[in-house]
């Protein structure tokens, strides 16, 4: 089983918390948007491996409906 770690950022945000999300990119999208989708509209909610590279798969600004995944 895959984990992800979701959070926000933005300028403003010196220090956002995350949440941990164990299984697929689909479970971790809907999780951040449940945990982050009332936030600002200029907030970016982006979801990382959980892993040594933590490298982003995918985001979305706070408010759109549409995730971009990174390939």
């Amino acid at each position: 089983m895959t984990a992800y770690i979701a959070t926000i950022r933005h300028h403003e945000i010196a220090r956002a918390r995350v949440i941990k999300v164990e299984g697929t990119l689909t479970q971790a999208k809907r999780a951040a948007t449940k945990e982050f989708g009332e936030e600002r509209n200029e907030f970016l909610i982006v979801i990382a491996q959980d892993d040594e590279r933590g490298e982003i798969v995918a985001s979305r600004r706070v408010g759109e409906s549409r995730w971009v995944d990174v390939q």
